[in-house]
């Protein structure tokens, strides 16, 4: 090849940093960044409470391929609340994108080798409300498409309450629009994959229209989910109606919504419960509005697309919910568990 065909890149000496000089850029980086409590990490089969050491390496295919799910619990009064119904779908998760379980040789010792983890680690973060995010990935080891070679991973985060997504303004309720954004696929509908880039896109593209969530639809104009809650409505004739979970993930909060919901049955406040197709029109028309998430958060949907939802204020059903919500994960019984702090 001639001179006049090759094609010159001219570039400056690259500037290659020495070890301390990087961890001070580092660590001037992630200095104003969120800053979890503790964090495990299955590589060294060990907890750090360092935050300069929280971190995955760069060949993990959680980076490489997006292989990797993730799912969470939360902390509330020292006590782990609702952590099983989130290792189960966890498990689910595991099967679904062909993920080596990291731990043990069944599915439930591995399931239980994880719940004891997340808990050692909250307790060394000691830190008594929070919030914990825990992530199974199909490791690191090559930067191929498939897994051969890697080595199954397992990480948990322990988060502040400051730290969480959702507010304590949001109780007051807030604004909502509908996005177009087409729906994730089934496959990754019901996996709990690590791949939020839809997720992002979709409340990006709310907030672009003064939304915060954004309120997603299915192919037929039914009501899908938000972007990382659940949708549920109280219709005129006092019926709490949510979308099935064909097409969208079986959300953890969502299933103690209805539950709950039931007692309000009991008690003459609701008519009926029920997981249905609902169509954008019949949202519409509902007198209260909701979504949910994070085992403990009910927001309130005061406006949807310009337009108050009822009286454009909190309704009855929401706030007698959001008691029961609370009130459960401060002493309920069942999927809850004590931690032992030194």
């Amino acid at each position: 090849m001639s001179d006049a065909k090759r094609r010159r890149l001219e570039v400056p000496p690259a500037k290659v940093l020495g070890r301390d000089e990087y961890l001070a850029k580092l660590r001037e980086v992630l200095c104003p960044m969120v800053k979890p409590a503790a964090m495990y990490n299955s590589l060294v089969g060990g907890i750090t409470t360092d935050q300069e050491l929280m971190a995955i390496p760069i060949h993990d295919h959680a980076l490489v391929r997006g292989h990797a799910i993730f799912d969470t619990c939360s902390i509330v009064g020292g006590r782990l609340y609702r952590v099983d119904i989130h290792l189960d779908r966890h498990m689910d998760s595991a099967e679904r994108a062909r993920i080596p379980l990291p731990f043990g040789s069944t599915v439930q010792e591995c399931k239980d080798q994880m719940r004891s983890i997340i808990a050692q680690t909250v307790v060394t973060s000691g830190l008594r409300d929070g919030g914990v995010r825990f992530y199974t990935s199909v490791g690191p080891g090559t930067f191929n498409l498939t897994p051969e070679g890697c080595k199954s991973a397992f990480y948990v985060v322990v988060l502040r309450p400051e730290e969480l997504p959702v507010k304590e303004s949001d109780l007051d309720g807030i604004r909502e629009v509908t996005v177009d954004m087409p729906l994730k696929p089934p496959l990754l509908a019901s996996t709990k994959t690590n791949n939020y880039m839809l997720n992002a896109l979709t409340s990006m593209k709310a907030r672009d229209s003064g939304g915060q969530f954004g309120i997603l639809l299915d192919g037929d104009g039914c009501i899908a989910e938000s972007s990382v809650l659940c949708c549920v409505f109280v219709t005129e004739d006092k019926r709490l109606i949510t979308p099935n979970f064909d097409k969208i993930l079986a959300g953890t909060t969502a299933r103690k919504v209805l539950d709950l919901g039931g007692r309000l049955v009991a008690e003459g406040k609701l008519a009926a419960v029920s997981q249905e197709q609902i169509p954008q029109a019949v949202a519409k028309r509902c007198v209260e509005m909701l979504l949910c998430g994070g085992d403990s958060h009910i927001i309130p949907v005061t406006h949807w697309d310009g337009h108050p939802v009822g009286s454009g204020s909190v309704g009855p059903i929401t706030k007698k919910l959001i008691k029961l919500v609370h009130e459960d994960a401060k002493s309920g019984d069942g999927d809850h568990y004590e931690l032992c702090y030194p």
